[in-house]
């Protein structure tokens, strides 16, 4: 009898075993998110997204008016400080330290993605933005080596609001620099680099915690100026957390920015009529429709589908 019962505990102690080992590997705690480094040239139609960070507007002129990027056989540039902003909940977000990674490439000669560097981060969590800094970078023309001048105010450059959630095991943040459009030879011979990034996620992206939909009158787009106003909880006399007026020359989509999981109330007036009373202007107007709903208990974001008709 001691003898059967100790098989069986054996057995109860195997199965608990076995089932934690498959909750870490099902269900990781944390998922590596790798950063990759690429040669974006424009045209290439492979990166989305493009980040400029020059005010001079250089796209398509080099390759065609500019034969000294032609003569270009390399341009080596220096990436460092590569740092994240990561969320794992509605209004939650911070920085994380700085990885000091350093990473020489190839702009020109960069046939295939370059690794830079990997970091873990909470399953599920969402990355809202990105920042590194371009450090150094050496032109090579004709055979010959220039130094080229990385403005400091360009040389940092942040990423914000992409909440991209990561949801696997492991994804990939592609950073795409054109380099044909990032090289600037100033009047003087000197060289000038301009970084223009462009970046793509591969991985899941969610619209998390988002408020956002569509509104139809009477089954078409709206043609006349909307009021639309989220408020928290119930209560439309209360002051409203985000009010935007709907142009008639926009969709039908809105979006009512990201809020924490709660009760809100959305309401739309239309006949809108300005008022100035000679100190400030004040706005009247019908309300059309209102619908309450529980934003972020069982989704992460909510859309809604706005529909009234101007008979009822």
């Amino acid at each position: 009898m001691k003898k059967v019962f100790f098989v069986f505990v054996l057995s109860v102690i195997v199965l608990v075993l076995f089932s934690c080992s498959q909750l870490n590997l099902f269900e990781p705690r944390k998922s590596a998110v790798s950063v990759v480094l690429s040669s974006g040239v424009d045209g290439d139609g492979d990166t989305v997204k493009p980040q400029e960070y020059s005010s001079v507007n250089l796209q398509g002129i080099y390759r065609e008016q500019a034969p000294w990027v032609k003569d270009i056989q390399h341009l080596y540039v220096k990436v460092s400080k590569f740092s994240y902003k990561y969320s794992t909940g509605p209004g939650a977000g911070k920085w994380a330290t700085p990885t000091i990674v350093e990473k020489e490439v190839d702009l020109v000669n960069l046939t295939d993605e370059a690794t830079w560097l990997t970091f873990d981060i909470p399953n599920g969590a969402v990355i809202v933005a990105l920042a590194f800094e371009v450090t150094q970078a050496t032109v090579t023309i004709n055979g010959s080596n220039y130094p080229v001048t990385i403005p400091p105010e360009k040389a940092k450059i942040v990423i914000p609001n992409l909440n991209w959630q990561v949801k696997n095991e492991d994804a990939q943040i592609v950073l795409a620099l054109d380099w044909t459009r990032s090289i600037v030879k100033e009047r003087d011979g000197t060289y000038r680099l301009v970084p223009r990034v462009a970046y793509r996620w591969r991985g899941e992206l969610k619209k998390l915690w988002a408020i956002y939909g569509d509104i139809m009158i009477n089954g078409a787009t709206p043609t006349v100026p909307l009021l639309i106003g989220l408020f928290e909880g119930t209560d439309t006399s209360a002051t409203p957390t985000v009010l935007k007026l709907r142009k008639p020359r926009e969709d039908a989509n809105f979006w009512l920015g990201k809020h924490p999981a709660g009760t809100y109330t959305v309401v739309v007036w239309d006949n809108v009529t300005w008022y100035w009373d000679g100190d400030r202007y004040s706005i009247e107007g019908r309300k059309a429709t209102e619908t309450t709903f529980e934003h972020g208990k069982t989704t992460a974001n909510t859309e809604l589908h706005l529909r009234y008709s101007t008979s009822e």
